[in-house]
């Protein structure tokens, strides 16, 4: 077993929210805020075809390198904590990701990374020094598997990849690394192989999920109750992990699932359920969502959206950045178009669309804007 050092909890806390109980207080309070992390979308395209991405939409733009550049420097400005490269396309294929990664941490940004891992080897190194996580949405844990998904014939350097990364960071994990497998029925028999691959390459973390469908307009492959067993099975294999490496398993129930166990439906067949098995939201109980302001989203055609289960979703944008005509970040931010989107947001008329529900900040937020009684009790 690889040697991990010592492994605490301390950077996947689910607690993090608590730095930021400022701008909790404020959306609270129903003022408004600054995000605290913006994903920002180097690129559009990727080179693996994985049958249930979650983006809605591939294309050819890259986000251009002057822009990336003001865009940072504003969000500096604005007190954004954290950048994170991912979404709409493979991050690591933008010809100047190395600068992008200079421009973000030159700025003091805590810095994340999500990737496919298929360009590790090249741009393994400049991760390993600037990123503070990485993580590596693999799939499959071996190269039939991880074929059968991405459509690719890269596992084996992706693995090493990823074991050069684990080798080259800091003597404090730094960066976290982890690796996230969307598995579906048919690679049920293969969950304690997703485990064992982590563990043998010695990365932090593990995440298991079933696959998003139909929120993200896809056609499910497995029925609700193979959904179900597969969940069950990633737990079994938590349980049953004896090593220093975290496990983590999402509980996301579906809009098809869901539906089984309320008739008939509200807004939200899933509106109900999220007490079950720990998945789901308060949105989905209360009808409401205040923490959209925390997170926002910047795709390579230099769209923002407010939030990243609506990505590339076009009557969810909130303007288009163009620092030579003044559409600024900060004006887009504060512009009336956003204000209307967020008061659809707030009545969740985007439920249908969301797969990871800020569900804790949520609830801090629906906390602090009612009574508070027995304070005097821990």
């Amino acid at each position: 077993m690889a040697d991990h050092g010592l492994i605490t909890d301390i950077e996947l806390s689910p607690h993090k929210y608590l730095l930021h109980v400022d701008k909790l207080q404020m959306l609270a309070e129903g003022r408004d805020v600054f995000p605290v992390t913006v994903e920002m979308d180097p690129v559009d395209y990727c080179n693996h075809r994985c049958g249930w991405c979650v983006d809605p939409r591939h294309g050819t733009n890259a986000l251009p390198l002057e822009t990336a550049r003001l865009l940072l420097e504003e969000l500096h400005v604005l007190g954004v904590k954290g950048v994170v490269f991912k979404g709409g396309g493979e991050p690591t294929l933008h010809e100047a990701f190395g600068e992008l990664l200079d421009l973000a941490s030159g700025h003091g940004f805590e810095v994340g990374v999500v990737t496919n891992g298929s360009r590790l080897e090249v741009a393994g190194g400049m991760i390993a020094g600037k990123a503070s996580y990485l993580r590596v949405s693999i799939d499959g844990p071996t190269a039939a598997s991880h074929h059968a998904v991405h459509g690719s014939a890269d596992f084996e350097s992706i693995v090493a990849g990823v074991a050069g990364v684990v080798a080259r960071r800091g003597p404090r994990r730094h960066p976290i690394i982890g690796l996230s497998f969307a598995m579906d029925h048919s690679a049920i028999d293969l969950i304690g192989e997703a485990i064992a691959l982590g563990d043998r390459l010695g990365v932090d973390y593990v995440l298991l999920r079933t696959p998003f469908f139909e929120e993200v307009g896809r056609t499910a492959t497995m029925t609700v109750a193979e959904a179900r067993a597969v969940r069950q099975a990633m737990e079994t294999g938590r349980r049953e992990y004896r090593g220093p490496m975290k496990i983590l398993v999402d509980h996301w129930i579906s809009d098809r699932e869901a539906a089984r166990f309320e008739e008939p439906p509200a807004a939200s067949p899933r509106r109900g359920m999220a007490g079950c098995d720990g998945a789901n939201g308060i949105e989905h109980l209360t009808g409401r969502c205040w923490a959209s302001p925390l997170l926002a989203i910047v795709t390579a055609d230099r769209t923002v959206y407010p939030c990243c289960n609506l990505r590339a979703l076009e009557p969810w944008s909130i303007g288009r950045l163009d620092y030579d005509r003044g559409a600024t970040f900060r004006s887009i931010w504060e512009g009336e178009l956003r204000h209307h989107v967020m008061d659809r947001i707030h009545r969740v008329e985007c439920l249908r669309h969301c797969t990871h529900p800020m569900s804790r900040y949520n609830e801090a937020i629906a906390y602090l804007s009612g009574p508070k009684y027995h304070g005097g009790f821990l």
